[in-house]
């Protein structure tokens, strides 16, 4: 028995990568879509681009996203990443579980209105982790754990850590959940830190460590001395957590190494899961907390994406997958 040929409308998947504040772009590259009118029938996202991912297929317009993501201020930044040092990270996440549950108007993958899913790590065997059903506020609080600052997301007897340690930028699972074009949005290919200042304390090295004629009470009082300066500095690198100012702290440092790591890894990952359109705006300007400068960020991505879509000439592109492709039934 001969399968009969039909040509059938394509699925467009689109896939928001992690970057935490750099990912505030992705509103931006939504509402160039939406302009072009181009809605994307299958969403997948890692940390940030998880949550935007989510937010979209819930049934939010680019516009609403933004609307609460221009709220966010300094303020805002340190209640939602109130530091607590529980053992497991700086941020226990309680506080952003009900932000999260405030700003998502679906609790479950089932309900929502556009295919989604997104990736976590489980930190236990170091794998990767698909969610696409179940509770969708768990899914989301597990893929934007970065580590060491928020703790694991403990789903059962797992424990969850951001989706970007292992793929950044999903295109693997978009393809996996039925996309046939997929234009993939990666903002970590410039994982640059600007605009801070270095103010790290010079290690002096002696010798011997102290001078050998010391008495053994000089000697004392030498180490307690070193040790006095080292438990000042990690005060004073606690005393700068999440204040915003200009110089270096403990949560620049975690975070700027996981961005880079993320960033080489997207460059592989995406060396592999080609997707057929990949945008990829220079977010150098924007830190991992910057938050409260959406509205750049989302400029940003608005700007690359009407360049990406002038240049690639991107509408004509994906008429041409209409056209050109006959599909079994």
């Amino acid at each position: 028995m001969l399968l009969k040929r039909v040509k059938r409308k394509l699925k467009i998947g689109l896939v928001l990568g992690s970057g935490s504040a750099k990912g505030i772009a992705h509103i931006g590259v939504l509402k160039v879509l939406e302009q072009l009118k181009i809605r994307p029938d299958i969403i997948t996202g890692t940390s940030i681009g998880s949550l935007i991912g989510a937010m979209y297929a819930s049934g939010y317009l680019a516009k609403d996203i933004e609307d609460i993501a221009i709220t966010i201020d300094k303020d805002e930044i340190k209640k939602l990443f109130k530091i607590t040092f529980d053992g497991a990270g700086l941020v226990n996440g309680e506080i952003l579980n009900r932000y999260i549950d405030s700003i998502l108007p679906i609790t479950t993958f089932e309900n929502l209105k556009i295919k989604f899913g997104c990736v976590a790590c489980n930190i236990l065997n170091g794998r990767e982790f698909l969610f696409t059903k179940g509770f969708l506020r768990d899914a989301i609080r597990a893929s934007i754990s970065i580590p060491g600052i928020l703790t694991p997301k403990k789903i059962n007897d797992l424990a969850f850590v951001d989706g970007g340690l292992v793929n950044p930028v999903p295109v693997s699972l978009c393809r996996k959940l039925g996309a046939d074009v997929i234009i993939a949005v990666n903002v970590l290919n410039v994982p640059v830190l600007k605009s801070k200042s270095l103010d790290f304390p010079e290690e002096k090295i002696e010798e011997d460590g102290i001078r050998s004629n010391e008495s053994i009470n000089e000697k004392i009082k030498h180490f307690l001395k070193q040790e006095i300066k080292i438990v000042e500095g990690k005060a004073k690198a606690v005393g700068t957590l999440l204040n915003l100012n200009e110089q270096l702290n403990i949560i620049d440092i975690l975070s700027q190494t996981f961005l880079v790591a993320e960033s080489n890894l997207a460059k592989f990952r995406l060396g592999i899961d080609k997707p057929d359109f990949l945008i990829q705006p220079d977010m150098s300007s924007i830190k991992h907390f910057d938050y409260y400068r959406s509205r750049e960020a989302i400029l940003l991505g608005e700007k690359e994406m009407w360049k990406f879509v002038t240049e690639k000439k991107l509408i004509e592109r994906i008429k041409n997958y209409e056209k050109d492709r006959r599909f079994l039934q």
